[in-house]
């Protein structure tokens, strides 16, 4: 009974993760800071406040935004 409360837990955190990165992601875009141009192009804000690890997640933003475009094609 421990280890299926464990495996669920563990599995609820998971589904709670990935909504978190959708939800930055989608926030990234409609902040402006990655704009994605579907097909062309994704611009990614920059300036001495931008981490790596913000370039990072603008750049995870523009992918996640050109996935659910390439679905849209299909």
């Amino acid at each position: 009974m421990l280890v299926l409360f464990s495996v669920l837990s563990a599995a609820n955190a998971s589904r709670l993760n990935d909504i978190e990165a959708k939800v930055d992601a989608r926030n990234n875009l409609v902040s402006g800071k990655a704009n994605y141009m579907p097909g062309a192009a994704c611009v990614i804000a920059t300036s001495a406040e931008q981490t790596p690890a913000d370039i990072i997640n603008y750049a995870r933003a523009c992918a996640k935004a050109h996935e659910d475009w390439l679905k849209e094609q299909q």
